[in-house]
């Protein structure tokens, strides 16, 4: 067992005029983004052509563009399609990148579509019911993304996906998988704050977040909710399982900054509060040849500490010192109990003297030079234990019983499209 990692965690301060992993800012940006509309109604065309090639076409030899739309006040280019096919796909603006792969096998720079901006959106898209973005690759990645921001108090996200919407059932982010990982996160410790693989908050106001020193695989937390709900419906699956390969602890519980559970690799757990269970406790014991098998705790009305030992009579009697680490463990505003039972036949032996270093016993007559064994039961120290107390209650918080439905649609050269 650690010692009680007290100092593990520092506290990282979310609030909503921070504008901290972007969701502040986003909250406001992202019905104005809703109600944009780059599509032009109206648009007169200076050319109109009946076939199955370009009306328009452009090729540059040189180092420039083929095609240039410049607008002061609009768009630069709309492109837009009347086609309504559900066998083939049509596009309203199409980009493709034709130069030849590199033959080292390291990926080109180019792309088929490229928007920049320096302080908007490189790339809108919009949908009023279908999906705004469809990203697919036959071998590399559907969406790359990444963000270079150095803004300090500033989260910025490589990919940011909001809902803000009516309905419980959608999602900011979604990631489905047939075979292999529906959402994958990695950090590369790169930061001196926050450095989590994958971020999860919940939250009605403002959150102080306790992160640990080193970054973790997964941070969640949540001021209106359980931080984390693991479920299964599997016959076999756990709902929750927790595995360290290396040798380190399998789990461990705080209380803000205060350890207050270990859970080791060999299956060792130290609890810093009170256990409270239902039946009898049981206990593993192993034995010398019939294996390990299974031994019950005695249960008592009070809690008690207990010692035990044997001592000799000398000419009837025999004063016993206490262990002083265990007289240490005792209640002394209140009497230890002494139990006595004598290895041969006496004339009867009595506790005469009790004190906080140790007992003396008699024998009746003073005669006998006998051993006996002796039991002592006594209160524990700082024991706040009531006789008999009224039994704790487990919290009955329910779930809430929810059904979703998500649908996979094949999208022809297209890819996977996840609707709900």
């Amino acid at each position: 067992m650690n010692p009680m990692a007290t100092n593990q965690f520092k506290v990282w301060a979310l609030g909503i005029g921070c504008g901290v992993v972007a969701l502040a800012g986003s909250v406001a940006l992202s019905p104005a983004i809703a109600g944009r509309t780059p599509m032009l109604g109206g648009v007169t065309s200076d050319k109109v052509c009946n076939s199955a090639n370009p009306c328009m076409h452009a090729r540059n030899k040189g180092s420039g563009a083929a095609f240039a739309g410049l607008s002061n006040g609009g768009t630069g280019i709309v492109g837009q399609t009347t086609q309504n096919s559900k066998t083939a796909s049509f596009d309203g603006l199409f980009g493709a990148d034709l130069a030849t792969p590199n033959p080292s096998g390291t990926p080109l720079n180019n792309a088929g579509v490229f928007g920049q901006t320096s302080t908007g959106i490189g790339v809108l898209a919009q949908a009023n019911e279908g999906t705004a973005i469809v990203g697919s690759a036959a071998g590399g990645d559907g969406i790359f993304a990444t963000t270079q921001s150095n803004i300090p108090g500033i989260a910025s996200a490589g990919v940011f996906g909001e809902d803000v919407g009516n309905t419980s059932t959608a999602s900011g982010v979604t990631g489905f998988s047939g075979t292999g990982i529906g959402v994958a996160g990695d950090n590369f410790e790169r930061g001196k704050f926050l450095n989590a693989a994958f971020l999860g908050l919940t939250f009605a106001s403002n959150i102080n977040t306790y992160f640990p020193a080193k970054p973790p695989g997964g941070l969640f937390n949540s001021d209106i909710g359980e931080g984390v709900v693991a479920e299964s419906q599997g016959s076999q699956a756990e709902a929750l399982a927790a595995a360290n390969f290396s040798g380190g602890p399998l789990f461990r519980a705080y209380a803000g900054s205060a350890e207050m559970l270990d859970l080791d690799n060999g299956g060792n757990m130290v609890l810093k509060g009170t256990l409270t269970q239902n039946g009898n406790p049981k206990s593993v014991t192993r034995t010398s040849g019939a294996g390990d098998v299974v031994m019950y705790s005695p249960t008592q009305a009070v809690a008690t500490v207990e010692d035990l030992g044997e001592a000799h009579l000398n000419l009837g009697q025999a004063y016993v010192r206490l262990d002083p680490r265990f007289a240490s463990t005792m209640n002394q505003a209140h009497p230890y109990l002494v139990f006595i039972t004598p290895q041969g036949d006496t004339a009867g032996l009595y506790v005469s003297q009790k004190t906080a270093t140790g007992f003396l016993v008699r024998e009746h007559g003073g005669q006998s030079d006998i051993a006996f064994d002796y039991r002592i039961v006594a209160e524990p120290f700082a024991s706040q234990g009531a006789r008999f107390a009224n039994a704790p209650r487990l919290l009955t918080q329910a779930f809430t019983r929810s059904f979703t439905r998500r649908k996979a649609d094949l999208i022809p050269n297209r890819g996977l499209e996840i609707r709900h």
